[in-house]
């Protein structure tokens, strides 16, 4: 049984990252996955995933956000696109008043929109505009891929097309048996998204998996260069900015539950179509109707929709992150950096309590 300094169970958007820290630290590490390089399979794909600073699903995101954005730029100056994202809403609705709490509390620049200032979108009468210059978007199969290969460069394993069967730990020492075979370590990190529940099931995680959908529809306009995110009486709206004459839009509310991932339908839903089309048509002047692509994937999601980052009650040299909710590929980064402190005995440079698993356990 070959032995290592440290493992990483799945290896998307966070597992990478959690295995190019750790190479980087000097750790020989091994990175295990059922599914090939930036697969299509869980939650890191489909070209793209929004970033933003002014975080409205909670003020104590934002230093996490922050080192991300320091982290993104140093792995690959060429991945996070400041492009900026526009935020339409109620004035009292969450993502109103959310974002502008957040800019309020970490001095972020946000501004107020006035009269018809984007008219590439069409809100409804009386929504508030904001808009944030640093926000922007990540090239999600890129950011997976600059993980992994620069993990193997620094002297990473990267072993795919092996299925986790089961994992043990003591305070000292770890053991993983996969269906091809057995490997030991001194620390573990798991990063298992919609398979976070059976790899850490005697924690009996309190998450939801859910099959989300990602539409792609015409647009040549040339005023839709930054992403955007509404808040409408009926659910919650999402986009980028057009690109190679397509444009990206999905909804972050809503969702089917899924039992099996592996399982789970990669095929429209009439429903979900239905909605996303009467938002394109009803709000984003300019952007054709045919529908030009679609792909769906997972959202892992907690009762609170924030994550949850510990370590694994009982064993310190075990760290985990689970339940992302739908909004955590942006803080790949900095998740990878902190879990690797966490099973390797430091402190993560950043406040992580609201993310416990405590909160969970009372």
């Amino acid at each position: 049984m070959k032995h290592y300094d440290l493992i990483v169970l799945g290896t998307g958007g966070v597992g990478s990252a959690a295995l190019y820290h750790a190479a980087r630290r000097g750790l020989r590490c091994l990175g295990l996955d059922r599914f090939p390089p930036a697969h299509d399979r869980g939650s890191s794909h489909g070209e793209s995933r929004l970033i933003r600073l002014s975080y409205f699903e909670h003020a104590d995101y934002v230093p996490l956000l922050q080192r991300s954005y320091v982290l993104w730029d140093q792995l690959d100056p060429t991945l996070l696109h400041r492009s900026g994202v526009a935020y339409f809403g109620p004035s009292d609705s969450e993502i109103i008043e959310g974002v502008l709490a957040s800019a309020r509390q970490h001095q972020l620049a946000v501004d107020v929109l006035r009269g018809n200032a984007m008219p590439q979108f069409s809100p409804p009468d009386g929504f508030t505009a904001l808009y944030e210059a640093d926000a922007g978007w990540l090239p999600v199969e890129r950011c997976v891929l600059a993980h992994l290969e620069q993990a193997a460069a620094a002297g990473a394993e990267h072993r795919w097309g092996e299925s986790v069967v089961d994992w043990q730990a003591t305070d000292r020492r770890v053991s993983v048996t996969t269906d091809l075979g057995r490997y030991g370590a001194d620390a573990l990190v798991v990063a298992g998204g919609a398979w976070s529940s059976r790899l850490l099931q005697t924690l009996e995680l309190p998450l939801t998996v859910q099959r989300k959908h990602m539409h792609w529809f015409p647009c040549d306009d040339p005023r839709h260069q930054s992403g955007f995110f509404f808040e409408l009486p009926h659910g919650q709206f999402y986009g980028f900015p057009a690109m190679n004459g397509r444009l990206k839009v999905a909804e972050h509310s809503g969702g089917e539950v899924v039992s099996n991932p592996l399982a789970a339908s990669t095929a429209p839903d009439s429903v979900d179509s239905q909605r996303i089309e009467a938002f394109v048509r009803q709000h984003l002047p300019g952007v054709g109707s045919e529908r030009l692509g679609h792909q769906t994937c997972f959202y892992t999601r907690t009762p609170d929709d924030h994550f949850i980052v510990d370590r694994y009650p009982g064993n310190d040299n075990v760290a985990f992150a689970a339940g992302l909710s739908g909004h955590g590929f942006k803080f790949a980064a900095v998740l990878g950096e902190m879990l690797v402190d966490l099973a390797t005995g430091e402190t993560p440079a950043f406040d992580y309590g609201f993310l416990g698993l405590s909160r969970f356990k009372r």
